[in-house]
């Protein structure tokens, strides 16, 4: 495993990263737990329990954690929250439709567990309210739904201090999607949706940092009016490209792989190590299934 602990904001957040070391897996891939006054933002992969559990002890040292926050039921984000209600007595609250899926135990596909770990443990949790209160009460965040990789994810808000904790509602670069046969089926269209929804709720926040699962923070909303630049961009071009293909070819699958092709060259070896559940062409698929003037 690979941990790492950052601090921003003059040390008010605290962020948490883990990443497997599997021989099979060429570099680290970080989730990340966030801490702010006594709330705990998202849990970690299944995988990450027992350096998880350290974390916590340490943060416990000096201080008391009020509440876990759920951003959604995906293994990365959810996996240490049995261990805090179970060993800490921590609550845990994620949105209403992360609720029912937590109370089960939970098995992913084998590239994921090489990843995350063997499965997700249930857990109860609670209805998270539409504002959550630090523990000082210094920070309100706000609950922020964000659908589209999860049906259920939502954002953190944090007005005042303009921070916005996204976990996984905003890539860094939009070049895969899951989808296929995958139980993962993330939608474009809603994606887009609902980043405009935060570029225009943020239109006043001029110091604005954006808070991502990973990859970490971004500063200002120039970030997200790039990525919706970069969705529009990628959209228009899979259309354009798609009509010219069929022009040319009939077979359905040929026009997709030329399409592919020709915005990305090749399918990553994610795309094959996963057999497409996690692909470019789940990419392409999503953006034409998208209808090109709702953009």
């Amino acid at each position: 495993m690979v941990t790492k602990t950052l601090t921003y904001e003059n040390g008010k957040i605290l962020e948490w990263k883990w990443a497997s070391d599997h021989k099979l897996i060429p570099s680290p891939f970080f989730t990340s737990t966030f801490f702010v006054d006594g709330i705990l933002i998202d849990a970690g992969p299944p995988a990450g329990v027992n350096d998880f559990k350290k974390f916590i002890r340490s943060l416990l040292k000096d201080t008391r954690i009020k509440l876990c926050a759920i951003t959604h039921t995906h293994e990365d984000h959810c996996g240490g929250a049995f261990m805090l209600k179970q060993e800490f007595n921590i609550p845990i609250y994620a949105p209403k439709g992360a609720i029912g899926p937590l109370k089960e135990d939970y098995t992913y596909p084998q590239y994921r567990q090489i990843t995350w770990g063997e499965k997700r443990r249930s857990v109860q949790a609670q209805e998270l309210p539409e504002t959550i209160t630090s523990i000082s009460e210094t920070y309100q965040f706000e609950v922020f739904p964000m659908p589209g990789h999860a049906s259920e994810q939502i954002a953190l808000i944090e007005k005042g201090q303009e921070w916005v904790f996204a976990a996984d509602a905003i890539q860094p670069k939009y070049k895969m999607l899951f989808g296929a046969s995958s139980d993962i089926q993330e939608d474009m269209a809603i994606i887009y949706s609902s980043i405009k929804k935060l570029y225009k709720y943020t239109s006043n926040m001029e110091d604005l940092k954006i808070f991502l699962s990973g990859p970490g923070v971004y500063e200002g909303r120039e970030f997200i009016k790039q990525k919706l630049e970069e969705i529009e961009d990628l959209h228009k071009k899979v259309h354009q490209f798609y009509n010219e293909e069929s022009n040319r070819y009939d077979d359905e699958e040929k026009i997709l792989r030329k399409v592919l092709k020709r915005l990305f060259k090749r399918e990553t070896a994610v795309g094959r190590l996963t057999d497409g559940d996690l692909s470019i062409m789940n990419l392409i698929r999503s953006l034409l299934e998208w209808p090109l003037n709702n953009s």
